[in-house]
């Protein structure tokens, strides 16, 4: 299979060679010689690169062309987050056995050997890919080139009738969902893809965004499909509603978190295609899609052909068909995968996700954390005896904290600190105080010491309502 993309990338060189195959802010590749850009490099590769290789770059022509290469030559490449700090990055390195690093440095590829001790890979790796960090540690997903492009192709086949010509990749290229049905899909279906830098988009960080100065990239570049987030797609439907002009699309993607109805709704009414999906690291991203043929609003769509759903008796989600390899430095993945989600199917197949049984806040921008990571930072702070954190579906946390014995002022810069160690989407961006301890009650912690998430943040919620009433959701 892995020769399915190369075979698509040489005819449609043939079919259109002056069309522009990957268009940045320095320049483009025609089709006509991205294959031959694409063996200049893997030769270059061959040379003076090892065998494991970190790519970290922010989005363009470059990225695409080092991530070719490097499957073209079967060395596994490592996707490295712009957004990990220094220890996640560590960590990746070490973990992964890092022997190579591709930076982009004044439209340039930079390849630096470094000193790496070799660590054991599941067999057929070809890109491990790491989760946007739960923790300081987040985990590898080992996948083969044939996970990868199985989904590329089921997207291609489900969305080829759209002719899609131009695809702006909004997402940064070192997220799976945005390499593999982003990048691979328009690809195989013969469109440009478009790598604006994620600054010019109005990225700022991993979880801030200017909305007016992306419609003003969307109005320069007039994409035909693009991927992204309910928050992003929240601030377009607002803008629109307030009379902005947003170039006509033929379909948006949106997934990393659960979409609202209403939005979707709100977005259809102002002409903006959305379609929400749903899909996991460990599938190697998108597991369903809803698509203009088949659409269901309030649902993540139909599973793509490749995949197999089925609910336990608890309402958890389990997957069989295009699994991971394993995890890095875990054992080899064997039999379906317990997501840890709990969903619905109705009787025409559409996916309903109705919450997750795991302690895991996924913002509205699609970041995942782990809150004990962040609590644990809270209660290390003196004075704080407790700290529970949100975040789920919200585009920062917030924290409700009972400290006694500490004052505002210098609570506020104690997390300050904290958050200066922390990656953008782990902060804590607001927190209230609770004027009493919650562990005195088995209703909002269990006997174990764990707190109650749903039950505080419903005991809570005008509380944390004040915290977020500034915030569009």
């Amino acid at each position: 299979m892995d020769n399915r993309l190369f075979s698509q990338l040489a005819r449609w060189a043939q079919v259109q060679p002056e069309s522009p195959a990957l268009q940045d802010e320095q320049g483009l590749v025609c089709w006509g010689e991205l294959l031959s850009e694409v063996d200049q490099l893997a030769t270059r590769l061959q040379h003076e690169a090892g065998d494991r290789i970190a790519l970290l770059a922010d989005n363009s022509r470059h990225w695409v062309l080092a991530d070719l290469a490097a499957m073209k030559i079967g060395c596994v490449l490592v996707p490295v987050p712009l957004f990990f700090s220094d220890e996640q990055r560590a960590n990746l390195f070490a973990r992964a056995g890092i022997d190579t690093l591709i930076t982009l440095d004044q439209d340039e590829l930079r390849i630096q050997r470094l000193d790496a001790q070799a660590t054991a890979l599941h067999p057929d790796t070809a890109k491990i890919t790491f989760t946007s960090g739960t923790t300081s540690a987040p985990k590898g997903v080992c996948l083969s080139i044939e996970h990868q492009l199985q989904v590329a192709l089921s997207l291609a086949d489900a969305l080829g009738e759209l002719n899609i010509q131009r695809h702006l990749c909004l997402l940064p290229l070192a997220t799976l969902l945005e390499n593999v049905a982003g990048v691979y899909a328009a690809l195989l279906m013969g469109a440009c893809i478009q790598l604006p830098s994620l600054s010019s988009l109005g990225w700022q960080g991993s979880s801030d965004l200017d909305i007016h100065r992306l419609i003003g990239a969307l109005n320069r570049y007039c994409p035909d499909s693009l991927i992204t987030l309910p928050q992003v797609l929240s601030g377009l439907t607002a803008a629109s509603e307030q009379g902005q002009a947003i170039p006509p699309l033929k379909f948006m993607a949106v997934g990393g978190a659960r979409v609202g109805s209403s939005l979707m709704y709100r977005a259809h009414a102002q002409k903006l295609p959305a379609y929400e999906g749903y899909g996991l690291s460990e599938c190697a991203s998108v597991v369903s899609l809803n698509t203009p043929r088949h659409n269901r609003i309030g649902s993540a769509g139909r599973a793509l052909p490749h995949n197999q759903l089925r609910v336990n008796d608890a309402g958890e989600l389990f997957i069989e068909g295009n699994l991971m390899l394993g995890y890095l430095g875990e054992p080899a993945h064997a039999g379906s995968y317990a997501t840890g989600d709990l969903v619905r199917i109705d009787g025409q197949g559409y996916l309903h996700v109705d919450g997750r049984s795991r302690n895991v806040i996924i913002n509205s921008y699609g970041r995942n954390l782990s809150p004990e990571w962040v609590e644990s930072g809270l209660l290390a702070i003196p004075g704080v005896e407790e700290a529970v954190l949100f975040g789920d579906d919200r585009p920062h946390n917030a924290a409700l904290i009972y400290a006694p014995g500490q004052a505002d002022a210098e609570l506020q810069q104690q997390i300050d600190r904290l958050n200066a160690e922390l990656p953008d989407y782990a902060r804590v961006g607001r927190w209230a105080r609770i004027a009493e301890p919650l562990r005195h009650t088995d209703q909002l912690y269990t006997r174990n010491g764990r707190p109650r998430r749903s039950a505080i943040a419903e005991h809570f919620a005008d509380t944390l309502g004040a915290l977020y009433a500034s915030e569009f959701c």
